[in-house]
């Protein structure tokens, strides 16, 4: 595969949102899916400002599959707030793609940070692919909000579950699986409404394992760890495989 870098593709990528009112809960704060959506969002502009978006990976039956990801939050934007995200490379880990996100508000005061892990697969076998070619040019930024790469979280030992439901078209996105941001609604919701009224999310963490394709019926489990910590994942009904896992810390409101 050739990938043939702009000579103007910029270190690190920018951009600018302003959060709207489907952006945010009932508190009128930005939601975590919605600043997932965010960064899935900012991260393909990246490669598109780089001469290597979506549309060029098609061309070589490539795309890139988000693997981990690890999320801390001091404050979450409001309503018709302005913010910052700023994104960079990190080079490769072995296979995996090292991406950091860091969102600012207006005065450039850092909200949010986060860290996350890419594998690149084929289109047509689903199997992954040395991204070696694709970075070799890609321009790298050596800061690194974290000082190791989002970790394997551990597996849950005495889960409770939660109803099946089957993976709604709603929930897929063009690489005709279900979009990664799916998979964190679902965990998020099933904490129920009356804990998600008290309780926002502190620290995320989320392992990505196998995708999920439609006409998969899935179910989400979770664990307690303490009274603000817990463990999820996502199984698929029918042979008890780990589509994902997930780590979450609660704070208060």
């Amino acid at each position: 595969m050739i990938f043939d870098i702009l000579p103007t593709a910029p270190r690190i990528y920018f951009e600018d949102f302003t959060i709207r009112s489907y952006h945010v809960d009932v508190n009128c704060k930005l939601t975590l899916p919605k600043l997932c959506s965010f960064f899935q969002e900012i991260a393909g502009n990246h490669t598109v400002a780089c001469g290597v978006g979506w549309d060029v990976l098609q061309r070589e039956n490539v795309f890139w599959v988000l693997s981990r990801l690890k999320i801390d939050v001091d404050k979450y934007p409001e309503w018709q707030d302005k913010i910052t995200i700023r994104t960079w490379s990190n080079g490769l880990d072995g296979l995996m793609a090292v991406r950091h996100f860091q969102v600012l508000d207006e005065n450039g005061r850092v909200m949010i940070k986060a860290i996350s892990l890419w594998l690149m697969v084929n289109t047509q076998t689903r199997r992954l692919v040395k991204a070696d070619e694709f970075m070799r040019d890609f321009p790298v930024n050596n800061e690194r909000l974290y000082d190791e790469n989002p970790a394997k979280i551990s597996p849950l030992r005495e889960p409770v579950s939660c109803p099946t439901v089957q993976v709604a078209f709603s929930e897929t996105d063009m690489n005709r699986h279900m979009n990664n941001v799916s998979y964190i609604e679902r965990i998020i919701d099933s904490y129920g409404y009356d804990f998600l009224l008290e309780n926002t999310i502190k620290h995320f963490e989320i392992n990505f394992l196998k995708e999920a394709l439609p006409g998969d019926v899935l179910k989400v489990e979770q664990q307690s760890i303490n009274n603000k910590t817990f463990l999820n994942n996502i199984v698929r009904a029918d042979d008890a495989a780990e589509m994902v896992r997930t780590l979450i810390e609660w704070g208060d409101i």
